[in-house]
């Protein structure tokens, strides 16, 4: 195995992007340390975090002091640095379509986990900002999208019926899976051989089951068995969103605000 130096992965428990890292880390068998950031006390848009990750989000890992950011960059990273065992495909056409998959993960099923997500945890927080407060806490976000996403919280909240669209999203990326693993004949998402694809589906499949109990096709059920039986899974440390969340502000307490 190849050797990458200390490895520090600044992550929060319930992020679906630090579960994404954390899955390709326990597959990879590395270790690493973990530090835990707050995200209900914006630990990440502190500056000395925001010197690390400009975004202001987790994950962020550093690699013997180089720090890399953005969830399937870093999984690519770390299987070109570490080939074994391998979770690309060696077809070009297949590792274009597990770069397009995860890109679709990222551009559309992440903003819809946000509305379950920020409703439940973020909303109870914010709402109860003064206006001042409010306009202090926007400031140290730096993108735009996640401002406005934080004033959402405080300010207008999402609606049933959007939190509802939002699920139905998450729903037909659910069938999606089981449409891949029609066409490649399973039992993983590529094919034969579990890959970036799978592990990038995997955070949002944890929410979708959360939110909507048994509605997984027979295929995708299958797969989420086999997915959830690894010994990575395990590894990894994914829990219940809410038991995450808490888990994430009692590890962090320590920590100055």
């Amino acid at each position: 195995m190849a050797s990458l130096g200390p490895l520090l992965l600044y992550h929060a428990w319930s992020s679906s992007a630090s579960r994404k890292v954390r899955l390709c880390l326990a597959e990879k068998g590395l270790d690493y340390e973990g530090r835990i950031l707050d995200l209900r006390r914006f630990q990440h848009h502190q500056p000395w975090y925001k010197a690390l990750n400009a975004n202001g989000i987790v994950p962020c890992l550093l690699v013997g002091g180089t720090a890399l950011v953005e969830s399937n960059l870093i999984n690519e990273f770390l299987d070109e640095a570490v080939p074994e065992p391998p979770l690309m495909p060696v077809d070009p056409a297949d590792r274009h379509e597990v770069r397009r998959w995860s890109k679709f993960v990222d551009d559309v099923c992440l903003p819809a986990v946000q509305k379950p997500n920020w409703s439940r945890t973020m909303q109870p927080i914010a709402e109860k900002w003064s206006d001042a407060e409010l306009e202090r806490r926007l400031a140290a976000i730096p993108t735009e999208g996640r401002r406005q996403l934080w004033y959402r919280m405080a300010r207008n909240p999402f609606t049933r019926e959007e939190i509802d669209a939002a699920l139905d999203i998450l729903e037909d990326m659910c069938g999606q899976i089981e449409d891949y693993l029609a066409a490649r004949g399973g039992p993983w998402l590529m094919g034969d051989r579990l890959t970036l694809a799978d592990l990038a589906a995997a955070p949002y499949v944890v929410r979708f089951e959360e939110e909507r109990p048994g509605h997984l096709q027979p295929r995708t059920a299958e797969w989420w068995a086999r997915l959830t039986a690894r010994p990575s899974w395990t590894r990894a440390e994914i829990g219940g969103y809410q038991e995450d969340t808490d888990r994430s502000v009692a590890e962090a307490m320590a920590d100055p605000d």
